[in-house]
Formats: C-alpha cells, structure tokens, sequence
C-alpha cells in the first residue's frame, strides 16, 4: 500500500471489495501491524502515539466496514471520521493510545 503524493482522502473505489478483504485479512492485517511498527512513539508505560498514514487510516476504515458490515452507509461516516487523520501536505497526524496494561493503576 504506496500512496500517490497526490493522494489525501480515502475514497470507495480505494477499498478492498468486502469479500476479498475477509479472504486475505489475515495477511493484510499482519502487512499493516509490520508497516505501523515503525510509527509508534511510547510515552512512559501509559501512552503511545501512532503517526498515521493514508495506508494506516485505509486500513482503519477497511477493518471498521468488515467489523461492522455497515455497507455504504457506515462507509460515509468512516470517511467523515477517518479522512482527517490522512496527513495532508507537510503535516503529522497521530493517535494517542492508552496502555490497558497500566490503566487499572491510574487514579
């Protein structure tokens, strides 16, 4: 998953067809995990931060549709939700994570 420097929004006809997905998603999950390894920074024990992509925010919302099985209709919402975390030009985009580990200790 190489995106055009031109490409910033995700669009339907980007999405793996829902039946091909579930095929191969054993596969194209263990592709994403190994490409977003390199884009997490560790705040202590408690946080990380994951620099997102067009190529992580696709596979967000292409694991959100097959979850969900919401057809087009979800598909519009995931657009609104997902499409602004796409970098854009020379930003960054991150999502802040908590670590279940070390939540149950926090007061």
């Amino acid at each position: 998953m190489i995106m055009s420097k031109e490409k910033r929004q995700i669009e339907k006809q980007d999405l793996i067809p829902l039946d091909i997905y579930t095929k191969n998603r054993k596969q194209i999950r263990k592709d994403i995990v190994e490409f977003k390894k390199d884009r997490r920074i560790a705040l202590g024990p408690y946080a990380t931060f994951y620099f997102e992509s067009f190529e992580t925010m696709l596979a967000q919302v292409q694991e959100m549709l097959y979850i969900e099985k919401g057809g087009d209709e979800q598909l519009k919402d995931e657009l609104i939700a997902y499409n602004p975390l796409v970098p854009n030009g020379k930003e960054l985009t991150a999502t802040l994570t908590g670590n279940a580990l070390y939540r149950k200790g926090w007061r």
